[in-house]
Order: structure tokens, then C-alpha cells, then sequence
């Protein structure tokens, strides 16, 4: 997926290095120096490249992720780079660790990579070509020195991460530690940015400044965001399936017709289980299948039709947690988990409920006012 961002960022990078940074490193006495078609076709190629390289490098994380069995559900480009949308956390300290790792190593080796082909072509000062992949060389290497930052959520602050997990044996504590950490090398870099802005550190120009101040606000934001999220997962860790399930469950037959079925529930979200006419449960329905419906069809199609059967439909356990719940139910983009004990169906849990909880525990409360005195 591509952010509007990247686009403006690849537009920005292209820019610079066709306007301001290759006719300056070009010898004056090349015949390049002044060859301004050139410049750009070697932006051009610079930036598409680069950003190539990015997404290679999140490639790397979701391939152990993978590799362990973690959902990714997207890589994005955007105006930072890149991230990758990863479905859940890893289970042990080494598999965060070389999840963590993986894309700084890779970023290693393309750069690696671009050395070689820069030696390749000679080490050249005057040829386009072996400018460029200097170039690239150096920017990898600025990619994985960067991510290896430890603050977490970088690249870097996920190994921090990763060892203080494997030292405590404690993930919250381990996350804890790794987000101040991330927050803190944040506000380090927009102190430093705004200085820089204002001319008061001579070796860094003020444009650069503001770019270092807007990442610092960038990680910190990010950081605090990550925290955020490791508290309200750890919440829902306290949770089970059949304590905050909903006994009480919507069901409709196979023949009903779909409309019929829709308009029972007011929620925009819903989940229906599909009877056939022997009363064993066949199939879920919810607001993503009737949604693929056409509205003049679910005159005529039946709740049959369009339903999941329940073989193919993901459950939850009694005893599974709600922080677990709620992963499965992001990587897959769902609204709710039936739960089954001994192959029966016994309750289901709602996104929402899980949203509740988190509200309870997470938004402060006001005080109940006090009851007025006749």
C-alpha cells in the first residue's frame, strides 16, 4: 500500500538530489556538471531505488513474522519510509529479536550490495552511474544506522525490547522501559532540531533541523502510541472469553430471507448464527457478507446463501484471553468470535464489548456528583 505521503516524500528526495545535490557533486570537470536532463534521470533512479530498498527492508520483517506464524496484514509507504502492519506480537524474546533485526541486517546488505557494484564500476567521480550507487550504498547504511535508534517502536527499540524481555522474563516492564526510551530519543531530537532551526549548532543547516524535529515528534508520538496500546492489551490479558461473552445469541434459519435477517438488528455490527431445519447450527452471518450483497438482491437471496459456514468460521476458547482475541479479530478484520466449549457454541464476544472494557479502564471516569440535600 502507498501513502499519499511517500508520493510527496519520493517527489521531495527526486528534487533535491536533481536540483541541489547532484550538480554539486559532480566534478566541474566533468561533461555532466551542467547536463540538467541527466541530473534528474539519475534522481529519478536514486529515489525510485531507495524507496525500493525500503520496501525490501520491511519485506525482511514480515518474512519472520511470517516465519513464526504472525499474521502481516499490509506494508505501507509513507512520508517516513515504511512500516509494516503486523498482526500481533511475538511470543518469545528471540522471535522479537530477529523480527527486529532482520530489516536493519537487510538494509546492510543492499548496501552491501551497492558497494560492490560501486567498486564494480570503477570508484568513479565523474560517472553517473557510480555516483548513484554511491549513493544508494550510503543511504542504506543511513537506513539501518537510523532504525537501530533504540526507541522503540524502531527498529532498534524493538532489540532493546527484545533483551530486556529475555533478561525479566517481563514483556510489560520490557515495553515499559523501551517506549521511554523511544520517547525520550524523540524529544532528544526535536531539542536538537529546534536548535539547529534557529543557527545555534553551526554543522547542521536549519532545514535539516526542522526534518530532525519533525522525526523526533514523529518517534515520540509513536512511542506513546505503542505504550498505549501495550497498556490496553495487557488489560484484556486479565480478561477470558466466557466472562465478558454474550450468552444470549442472534440466530436465524438458513431459508429466511436476507433482508428479513438484517432487520432484526439495529447494530451496524452483528453476527447471526445460521440454523438448518434440523436446528443444528451450519453457518455465521454477519454485516460483511450481506455488504457483498447488492440491496435489491437480499430480496431474493436467503441467509443460506451467503453465510459462513461454521468449519471455516474462527472461534475462541473458553479461556483464551481478550488481548488475544482482539489480535485475531484485527488480523482478520472481524467484529466477533463465537465461543465454543466441546464443539458447541455457548456465547459470542463483540469487538465492541472488548472496546468497553478498555474505555472503562483507560478513559478517567468523572466522579458521580453528589445527590443534592432537600
Amino acid at each position: 500500500m502507498v501513502n499519499l505521503s511517500w508520493l510527496f516524500t519520493l517527489a521531495f528526495v527526486t528534487t533535491i538530489l536533481a536540483v541541489r545535490f547532484y550538480p554539486t557533486v559532480i566534478p566541474q570537470r566533468s561533461e555532466f556538471r551542467d547536463d540538467v536532463a541527466l541530473h534528474w534521470v539519475m534522481a529519478i533512479a536514486s529515489g525510485l531505488i531507495f524507496f525500493l530498498s525500503i520496501l525490501i527492508h520491511e519485506f525482511a520483517h514480515s518474512i519472520v513474522a511470517l516465519r513464526f506464524g504472525i499474521p502481516v496484514k499490509s506494508i505501507t509507504l509513507f512520508v517516513f519510509g515504511g512500516v509494516s502492519q503486523i498482526g500481533g506480537e511475538a511470543k518469545k524474546p528471540l522471535q522479537e529479536f530477529l523480527m527486529a533485526i532482520m530489516g536493519p541486517f537487510t538494509s546492510l546488505i543492499l548496501a552491501g550490495g551497492f558497494f560492490g557494484l560501486w567498486v564494480a564500476t570503477g570508484q568513479s567521480e565523474t560517472s553517473p552511474i557510480a555516483i548513484v550507487l554511491e549513493w544508494l550504498f550510503l543511504m542504506n547504511l543511513v537506513i539501518a544506522a537510523f532504525n537501530m535508534a533504540p526507541g522503540f517502536p524502531m527498529d532498534g527499540g524493538r532489540v532493546l525490547r527484545s533483551i530486556l524481555w529475555g533478561i525479566s522474563g517481563n514483556l510489560f516492564r520490557a515495553t515499559q522501559l523501551a517506549t521511554l526510551a523511544g520517547r525520550g530519543l524523540g524529544y532528544a531530537m526535536m531539542i536538537v532540531g529546534a536548535i539547529s532551526f534557529f543557527g545555534l549548532i553551526e554543522f547542521i543547516d536549519p532545514w535539516s533541523g526542522a526534518w530532525f524535529a519533525i522525526l523526533g515528534l514523529f518517534l515520540e508520538s509513536s512511542a506513546r502510541q505503542a505504550w498505549i496500546q501495550t497498556k490496553a492489551l495487557d488489560i484484556l490479558s486479565k480478561y477470558a472469553a466466557e466472562d465478558i461473552m454474550v450468552a444470549d445469541l442472534l440466530t436465524a434459519e438458513e431459508r429466511d430471507i436476507l433482508r428479513y435477517v438484517v432487520s432484526r438488528s439495529a447494530a451496524p455490527h452483528y453476527l447471526f448464527f445460521i440454523s438448518d431445519d434440523d436446528e443444528q447450527v451450519v453457518g455465521v452471518l454477519t454485516e460483511r457478507e450481506v455488504e457483498a450483497v447488492d440491496i435489491d438482491e437480499r430480496n431474493r437471496r436467503t441467509a443460506g446463501d451467503v453465510m459462513v459456514p461454521t468449519a471455516t468460521m474462527p472461534v475462541a476458547a473458553p479461556r483464551e484471553n481478550a488481548a488475544s482475541m482482539l489480535q485475531r479479530m484485527e488480523a482478520d478484520a472481524l467484529w466477533h468470535l463465537p465461543v465454543v466449549s466441546d464443539g458447541r457454541v455457548i456465547g459470542v464476544v463483540s469487538k465492541d464489548s472488548l472496546l468497553r472494557i478498555l474505555a472503562r479502564n483507560l478513559i478517567p471516569q468523572k466522579p458521580a456528583a453528589p445527590l443534592s440535600q432537600p
